[in-house]
């Protein structure tokens, strides 16, 4: 047997499901295997893939094992003459791995291969090329001055930023997403480490290949796509003290003690100074745009209020208790106004801001009307300083998105323009899938591959030209009369700006990931859910601290209406604190959007009834929870089982 691919999966079975459908492709002219070790995945990955790759062998664990052990699974069994350890995250053309094995066959001192890797936009990963970790370059990486100095010797030598990516290089370290490896040389260093859980392990073992005098090569002559961020968040600061964790376990394992001790020394260092940049960005990207849009609602109403004075009012000033109540009140009514309307989840759309004024206005105004004479302010200085608070705010942010400061992310103008290139079957059956999402208001039409029908946009090589007529923001290649090698060349070659995403020959899912740093999106024949939209997830926390205040205000009918009304109490504080949710699945389970732990959940059925069940249709109902979510129904639900609050 010439190759033996080796995948862990861990809750991520449309994505393994895309992996597998280009594996299947790229071995077509070869004799090989497939073996799937599933790490005890949540989501039901086995049950959802074995019939539909019955040439893949599954490995189902009853527990995480970790990345390293669980490819130590897979090579206990792999009986190829060379093995492919591959991400299930990747997409692979067809002839990237008869490419591989060519290049090992011309050179003898090849042990293991990494390939030139692509995020789901088609940028260039730094990773698919590395050196060994040093104190100096872990530093560089960790405070970001390899990321501001790609291309420096000194800063960026990790990621060997310095080296031609189209080329081919030796290197030191091949990352573990692909990399392809001699059988014998495997068997030979024993595999992964595994005392390395889920980061490292390429490192070390790249390492022990070198030391058996083999060479470790990067592979430019083909590319694979990998989504990555379907793990720890790439960039998060978990993500960076796992990995790190990870390093110093390398460097006390293969380094002098002094090295390891200055290493462990200067990561400590870089971690607490990551973790201050981290806390500014937060605070620039969401709560600093509360501090500043409070600042200009509060400027504009104040201006306002002094303008009026001269020129309505002709000098006559307002009383300062009035000043001191309406202003901040009104700030903080306009804020939560904005914060509804989801401004703060699109941090440039005019839309919103204005409509946060114009609620901020009416409720105002209305409030204004039941006051008495006497304590009455001005519907002028309301109605004219909200409308430029709401202006102001939308010139600031026009501003900082011309800065490029901020990005623009609104959703409608993002996707309002896409395309899918295919024939009509494959189609067809991508556009049922984005009518499940409620997605087809998208689609302009469709890109043809070849000449079959007039009923398409335009030809596949007029692509660029269709990309400016149209202003397309968005292309889904379907998979299967087009090659994975053709799309691969495409992404790379398009404009920039464009969102790409995929769907394999007879694939029940698309998924795309739009960088790095981000968690895949994964559409599927398994329903789209509600309740991982912005909206909804701002009106449920919104529902469960209203409903907590409420029980706080009328705690004591609780307490007399309740056999454990006390309880009810202790409950209203874990939801306010945002560890608990009123109402959420019946079951733990991580293929949905995830949820804080619940109180109640979304059926009315009691426990003894919902043992008796089994859990496949426990499952069932918590996925039309989820795909259905509307926040009045955890409304209806809080009613209806009122008597339970307490149990």
């Amino acid at each position: 047997m010439q190759l033996s691919v080796i995948i862990v999966n861990y809750n991520v079975k449309y994505f393994l499901e895309q992996c597998l459908c280009s594996v299947e492709s790229a071995i077509t002219s070869l004799h090989a295997e497939v073996i799937v070790v599933d790490n005890h995945s949540a989501d039901g990955s086995i049950a959802y893939l074995q019939e539909r790759f019955p040439f893949v062998q599954f490995i189902a664990n009853k527990e995480n094992v970790g990345f390293g052990k669980a490819n130590n699974q897979g090579l206990a069994i792999a009986k190829g003459d060379y093995v492919l350890f591959l991400n299930p995250d990747t997409i692979v053309p067809e002839d990237c791995f008869t490419k591989c094995i060519s290049f090992f066959e011309k050179n003898n001192d090849c042990g293991a291969l990494g390939i030139r890797m692509l995020d789901g936009c088609g940028n260039f990963l730094p990773e698919s090329k590395r050196s060994f970790p040093t104190p100096i370059t872990s530093f560089f990486k960790l405070v970001g001055l390899a990321k501001l100095f790609p291309k420096s010797t000194v800063f960026n030598k990790y990621a060997l930023g310095y080296l031609d990516e189209n080329k081919n290089h030796e290197v030191d370290v091949l990352a573990g997403a692909f990399m392809m490896v001699r059988k014998e040389m495997i068997d030979a260093t024993k595999g992964f480490d595994e005392v390395f859980f889920m980061y490292g392990e390429d490192v070390d073992l790249s390492y022990r290949i070198q030391q058996t005098g083999y060479k470790n090569y990067y592979f430019a002559e083909s590319a694979i796509i990998h989504f990555k961020g379907e793990s720890t968040k790439r960039g998060s600061l978990n993500y960076v003290k796992m990995f790190y964790q990870a390093m110093s376990i390398f460097v006390t394992k293969h380094y002098k003690s002094s090295t390891a001790t200055v290493f462990s020394v200067s990561i400590k260092i870089a971690i607490w100074i990551r973790a201050i940049i981290a806390l500014i960005s937060g605070l620039a990207t969401k709560w600093g745009f509360i501090i500043i849009d409070s600042i200009i609602i509060f400027s504009c109403l104040r201006l306002v209020e002094k303008v009026w004075v001269q020129c309505v009012r002709e000098g006559n000033h307002f009383d300062d208790k009035f000043l001191q109540i309406f202003i901040p009140g009104f700030t903080l009514l306009f804020l939560l106004s904005a914060a509804l309307s989801g401004i703060y989840d699109n941090l440039y759309k005019p839309s919103k801001a204005l409509l946060a004024s114009f609620s901020a206005i009416i409720i105002s105004l209305a409030g204004y009307s039941l006051l008495p004479e006497q304590y009455r302010f001005s519907r002028g200085v309301i109605l004219i300083g909200g409308f430029t608070a709401g202006l102001a705010i939308t010139l600031v942010r026009w501003f900082l998105l011309q800065l490029n400061w901020i990005k623009e992310t609104n959703e409608e103008k993002k996707f309002q323009q896409t395309v899918i290139i295919g024939p009509l079957d494959e189609f067809n059956q991508t556009m049922s899938l984005l009518q499940q999402a409620d997605l087809q208001e998208r689609v302009l039409g469709r890109i043809k591959i070849n000449g079959e029908d007039h009923q398409a946009i335009g030809h596949i090589t007029q692509i660029e030209s269709l990309i400016k007529n149209y202003r397309i923001k968005e292309i889904i290649f379907c998979i299967g009369h087009l090659s994975y090698h053709e799309v691969l060349q495409h992404i790379q070659t398009l404009p920039k700006g464009i969102y790409f995403k995929f769907k394999g020959k007879n694939a029940q899912s698309i998924i795309s990931s739009d960088s790095k740093t981000t968690t895949g999106e994964a559409l599927t024949s398994e329903g789209f859910y509600q309740i991982a939209q912005p909206y909804q997830r701002r009106m449920k926390r919104l529902l469960d601290v209203g409903f907590s205040l409420f029980v706080f205000i009328t705690f004591p009918i609780h307490l007399l209406l309740l056999k454990k009304g006390n309880v009810v109490l202790k409950r209203a504080c874990s939801v306010l604190l945002a560890k608990q949710t009123w109402i959420g699945y019946i079951s733990y389970n991580q293929m949905f959007p995830a949820l804080k732990p619940a109180y109640l959940n979304h059926t009315y059925l009691p426990n003894a009834a919902r043992q008796k069940m089994k859990p496949e249709n426990l499952q069932k109902l918590d996925m039309i929870y989820a795909r259905d979510y509307d926040w009045m129904q955890d409304l209806k639900t809080i009613v209806q089982q009122y008597k339970n609050l307490g149990n």
